[in-house]
C-alpha cells in the first residue's frame, strides 16, 4: 500500500513537470509572440484581441453542450474497461454531436453579432459583421475540444503534451507574420489561422488511436449522445456564466475607461494568470481522470486532491516571487512602454494564481463526481461577485483595483469552494498541506511587500534570500511528504 501511495505522488509529480515542461516552451512562443505582438499592435491591438478572444469563448461555452467534460469522463471509464469496440462507437458519437455543435456555433454568432458588437464596441450596432468574421474560430475550438477531450480520456497525456508544444509554435509563425504585414486588420485572420492549425494538429495523433467517424444525419448515433448532452447542459449554463463575467470585464473598463485599458489589464492577467498559471495545466489533462477514478472512496478522494494542491503550490509559489522580483524588466521585454503601467496591475493580482493552486484541485470534484446543478451553482456565484469586486476595485482604485480584484475575486471562491465542497462530499485539505501552504504565502506576502516599494536594491535584498527560502521549503515539503508515504 505505501509503494502504491508514492508511485502515486511521483506520477502526480511526473506529469505536472512534463506539462510545466510542456507550459515552458509554451511560455517561451507566447513571450516571443507578445513581445512582438506588443510592437506591432500596441495596447489598441492587445484589447481587441482580448475582445475577440472573449466573444469566441463565450460562444464556444454557449455551444458545447458540456460535451468536453462528459467525454473525457466517459471516455475514461470505456478505456479502463478496455472495450475497443465501444470506445470507437462513443469516439463517433461524440465527434457527431462536436460537428453539430459547430453548425450551432455558426447560427449563435450570426444572430447574436448586433448586440454583441454593440457591448463591445461602444455601444455601436453597425459592426455586426466585423464579429460575424470570427465564426470559424468558435466552430473550430468546438470541434478540437472534442478531439482533446478525447485523448485525455484513453490517457494519450505525451500527445496531448507534443499538441500543446507544437500548437504553441504553429501560433507564433501563423500570428506574427500576419500582424506584421496587415497590422491590426489582421488579428481576426490570424485567430482563425492558429485555431485551425490547432484542429489540425489534433487529428493528426487522435486519428491515429480512433479512426475518425461521424454520422451526422443517424438518428441513432444522435439517440446514444442525447443523455451525453442533456447532462451537459449545467455546464452549458456554467460556462454562460464564466464567458459572461470574463465580457463583463471590458465592458466594465470601457465603461470609463478606453480599450487601451482592456490592453493593460488583458496583459497583467496573462502574466498571472497565464504564464504563473503553467502550474495548473496537468490538472484537466491528467488530475481529472485520476480524481474520477477515486472519487467515489474518500480517503481516496481526499489523498488525491492533497497530493495535487502540495505540487501546485511548491511549483507556483517560487515563480510567483520570482516573476514579482523580475517584473519590471519582464515588461520591458515582452512590451513596449505604453504596457510599464502593467506592472501595479500584475503586482495587486499575484495572489490570485496563490490561491487558485489551493482551490482548483478541489473545484474538480463536483465535475467528477458528475454534480453538474452543484458546480453550476458555484460558478454562477463566482461570476456574479467577482463582476461586482471587480467594478469596485475599477472604481475605486483604477488599474491597480483591478489587479486587487482579481485577487480578492480569487481569494472568494477558494473560500466558497473549499467550505461547500467540504460538507457536501468531504474534502479536506490535510494539516501538513495547509502549513506547507501558509509557509509559503508568507514568503509571498513579504516579497510583494517588497517589490511594491520603489527602492531597487530593497527589492532584491529582500526577495533573493525569499526565493532561496521559498524553494528550499518546496523541495523539503516534497521530499517529506514522499518520505512518509
Amino acid at each position: 500500500m505505501n509503494q502504491k501511495k508514492e508511485a502515486t505522488y511521483g506520477h502526480v509529480l511526473k506529469f505536472t513537470g512534463v506539462f510545466t515542461g510542456v507550459q515552458g516552451i509554451k511560455l517561451l512562443a507566447s513571450l516571443i509572440r507578445n513581445m512582438l505582438s506588443s510592437k506591432l499592435l500596441g495596447t489598441i491591438g492587445f484589447g481587441l484581441i482580448g475582445i475577440y478572444s472573449n466573444i469566441t469563448e463565450f460562444v464556444t461555452s454557449c455551444t458545447n453542450c458540456g460535451i468536453p467534460i462528459n467525454t473525457t469522463r466517459q471516455s475514461s471509464k470505456l478505456y479502463e474497461e478496455g472495450d475497443e469496440q465501444a470506445l470507437e462507437a462513443f469516439a463517433c458519437t461524440v465527434r457527431t454531436w462536436c460537428v453539430w455543435t459547430a453548425a450551432m456555433a455558426l447560427f449563435f454568432i450570426v444572430l447574436l453579432s448586433p448586440i454583441l458588437s454593440y457591448f463591445f464596441f461602444d455601444k455601436r450596432w453597425d459592426c455586426w459583421w466585423e464579429v460575424v468574421t470570427l465564426a470559424p474560430i468558435p466552430m473550430l475550438l468546438l470541434v478540437t475540444e472534442g478531439e482533446c477531450s478525447l485523448l485525455k480520456g484513453i490517457r494519450r497525456l505525451k500527445w496531448v503534451a507534443s499538441i500543446e508544444t507544437l500548437t504553441a509554435i504553429t501560433t507564433l509563425l501563423t500570428t506574427i507574420p500576419l500582424y506584421y504585414f496587415m497590422g491590426l486588420r489582421g488579428i481576426v485572420l490570424a485567430l482563425i489561422l492558429s485555431t485551425l492549425c490547432g484542429l489540425l494538429l489534433h487529428l493528426h495523433y487522435s486519428t491515429r488511436a480512433l479512426p475518425y467517424r461521424i454520422r451526422p444525419f443517424s438518428m441513432e448515433v444522435l439517440r446514444r449522445g442525447w443523455p451525453m448532452v442533456r447532462q451537459g447542459l449545467p455546464y452549458v449554463v456554467a460556462g454562460i456564466a464564466t464567458s459572461g463575467y470574463t465580457m463583463l470585464v471590458p465592458i466594465i473598463i470601457t465603461s470609463s475607461g478606453t480599450v487601451s485599458d482592456v490592453g493593460l489589464y488583458r496583459a497583467a492577467f496573462t502574466l498571472m494568470a497565464g504564464y504563473a498559471g503553467m502550474a495548473f495545466v496537468a490538472l484537466e489533462t491528467d488530475y481529472y481522470p485520476r480524481l474520477s477514478a477515486a472519487v467515489h472512496e474518500e480517503g481516496r478522494m481526499n489523498e488525491c486532491i492533497n497530493q495535487q494542491v502540495r505540487v501546485c503550490v511548491m511549483i507556483i509559489t517560487p515563480l510567483l516571487i520570482l516573476l514579482s522580483l523580475c517584473m519590471p524588466w519582464v515588461i520591458r521585454i515582452l512590451y513596449t512602454p505604453e504596457f510599464l503601467a502593467v506592472e501595479k496591475i500584475a503586482l495587486c493580482a499575484v495572489f490570485y494564481s496563490f490561491f487558485r493552486a489551493l482551490m482548483l484541485p478541489v473545484a474538480y470534484t463536483a465535475l467528477a463526481k458528475g454534480k453538474s446543478m452543484v458546480y453550476l451553482t458555484m460558478e454562477i456565484a463566482y461570476s456574479v461577485v467577482s463582476c461586482f469586486i471587480v467594478w469596485m476595485g475599477w472604481t475605486l482604485w483604477g488599474l491597480a483595483g483591478l489587479g486587487i480584484a482579481l485577487s480578492l475575486s480569487a481569494l472568494f471562491d477558494m473560500a466558497m469552494i473549499l467550505c461547500c465542497y467540504g460538507r457536501l462530499y468531504g474534502c479536506r485539505l490535510q494539516r501538513g498541506t495547509v502549513a506547507g501552504a501558509a509557509v509559503q504565502f508568507v514568503w509571498l506576502a513579504v516579497a510583494l511587500a517588497a517589490c511594491l516599494q520603489p527602492l531597487l536594491w530593497v527589492r532584491f535584498a529582500v526577495c533573493v534570500p525569499v526565493l532561496c527560502l521559498s524553494v528550499w521549503k518546496s523541495v523539503s515539503m516534497f521530499t517529506s511528504y514522499r518520505r512518509i508515504q
